[in-house]
């Protein structure tokens, strides 16, 4: 009796024992996979398709909205591949340090589809294999299915496994100057610059080489040509009030570079699929110059060089300033930047911001209207407007406007022309005060021409040091004299 109740408990006991064993299959390697629900489809493709290839194999999905897939991954719950129809969300673990690399497979109806490895995956080259799968084009169906299309290549960000570089181009992820996020490839080989301001910064960077289009006024200036004389023969694109966008295409940019406005044209580039970094230069003071280069150093992936020039510029700027910000507002110099016949003025936040970082009160700080809708900053000044500012300092964009000035005896009622302090501002490769990066030498050479008793810079040396150590070039006596004296040709639009 006992032998067989024993006989019978152990049958019993070797058919749940393998009942178990034929349920949890211990000699099956057993991938886990989190994905959002609107992805099922596919991952169950995926599930069915590794399983018939390998019966050792199995996919284990866990379905989850977007937020709780979030939580499930950072809260330590076991994972080895994400696949989630808002790349966002495998964005968001990346940079929580969980993983180490995503891609962006897919697009659709403003989004896009990402995947995603997780760190010390316990079956890490089988969560790369149904990565690989996915990337290949054999579930394109499927995934037109969802409503999304197929990118091809497909995006990968991070520590791409090499089994994957076949399949995937290498991008990034920056933030530009108006607050956006941009992803560009992680060399980039072709740059649009449509703003003179940045494809000056894009040469001082030594990128000079990455432009394949150009804004339409760099070419024409003269000291920049002797530079970087193939500047001449790059395909010109426009300015940003007024682009062609068909060149620009044809040009196939890894990037293009120009302002936050006019809004319209820059979300028409994004509408033709083109990577824009924006630089708000219309709100942007001596301050803030060296983040664009910053920036532009991030873009082009010269981000020592950029480093160097903005720590430059900053160096400077501040010696400038722990003197000039304690000067007083009705104790400074009355300043008015006089250009063409002598009644227009620059009106660029930075031109501005240059007269007061160096001491100066810009007489035209308040005046409004540009002389062109939508076109460069530049607005007419009266004749009576002018007498009533009664500027102490006049700062001539060329030798030609002093000239139109000195001969016109209505001037001569102005402190600045019968006292002799009507300067032209220096040139090199453009204006020392539009926005660009040698506007920190405008900034002292002003600050000294303004207040000679506190400022004493060698600017000839400092402008040698600066050519050579940003651009590598050598000025000689006779091309400096030429700069300090704004002689060098370059076409101002208005």
């Amino acid at each position: 009796m006992i032998r067989g109740v024993t006989a019978v408990v152990l049958l019993v006991a070797l058919v749940l024992v393998a009942g178990f064993i034929a349920y949890t299959r211990p000699w099956v390697t057993r991938v886990v996979v989190f994905s959002t629900n609107d992805m099922e489809e596919l991952v169950n493709a995926l599930k069915g398709d590794i399983e018939h290839r390998d019966m050792f194999t199995a996919l284990e999905v866990k379905l989850f909205d977007g937020e709780q897939l979030v939580s499930a991954v950072l809260s330590g719950q076991e994972a080895d591949l994400v696949l989630a129809g808002d790349y966002g969300l495998v964005r968001r673990l990346y940079d929580e340090g969980v993983v180490g690399w995503y891609v962006k497979f897919a697009s659709g109806d403003g989004k896009v589809c990402g995947l995603a490895v997780v760190k010390d995956a316990r079956h890490l080259s089988w969560a790369i294999e149904c990565v690989s799968l996915i990337l290949s084009g054999e579930y394109d169906t499927v995934i037109e299915s969802l409503g999304f299309t197929p990118l091809k290549p497909a995006q990968g960000f991070g520590e791409v496994p090499e089994e994957l570089k076949t399949l995937v181009v290498e991008y990034r992820t920056i933030v530009d100057m108006a607050g956006r996020e941009v992803t560009l490839p992680k060399h980039v080989d072709r740059v649009v610059s449509i703003v003179p301001m940045l494809t000056i910064i894009v040469h001082l960077l030594g990128g000079q080489d990455l432009l394949v289009g150009v804004d339409q006024i760099s070419p024409t200036s003269e000291l920049l040509a002797k530079l970087n004389p193939e500047i001449r023969n790059l395909t010109v694109v426009g300015v940003p009030w007024s682009v062609n966008e068909e060149v620009i295409l044809s040009l196939q940019p890894d990037v293009v570079l120009t302002l936050d406005t006019p809004r319209e044209v820059v979300d028409r580039f994004e509408e033709l699929g083109l990577n824009v970094v924006c630089i708000p230069m219309a709100s942007m003071g001596c301050g803030d110059f060296p983040k664009a280069i910053r920036l532009i150093g991030e873009v082009l992936g010269r981000e020592e060089q950029a480093e160097e020039l903005a720590s430059y510029y900053e160096t400077r700027l501040n010696e400038i300033l722990n003197v000039t910000s304690k000067i007083p507002r009705d104790e400074r110099v009355r300043v008015y930047v006089a250009m063409q016949d002598g009644l227009k003025t620059h009106r660029a936040y930075l031109t501005m911001s240059i007269v007061e970082a160096a001491g100066g009160l810009n007489v035209a700080e308040n005046l409004t209207g540009y002389a062109g809708a939508g076109g460069p900053p530049i607005a007419s000044v009266s004749m009576e407007t002018l007498l009533t500012w009664n500027p102490q300092v006049i700062l001539a964009f060329d030798p030609q406007v002093k000239e139109t000035i000195m001969s016109d005896p209505r001037w001569m009622a102005i402190d600045a022309v019968r006292n002799g302090r009507i300067y032209v501002i220096p040139r090199g490769l453009r204006s020392w005060i539009l926005p660009e990066p040698e506007s920190i030498l405008g900034v002292m050479w002003l600050a000294e021409k303004l207040y000679p008793d506190k400022f004493h810079f060698d600017i000839e040396a400092e402008v040698e040091q600066f050519y050579q150590r940003f651009l590598g070039y050598e000025v000689s006596e006779e091309e400096l004299a030429k700069i300090l004296s704004g002689e060098y040709g370059v076409t101002v639009p208005g």
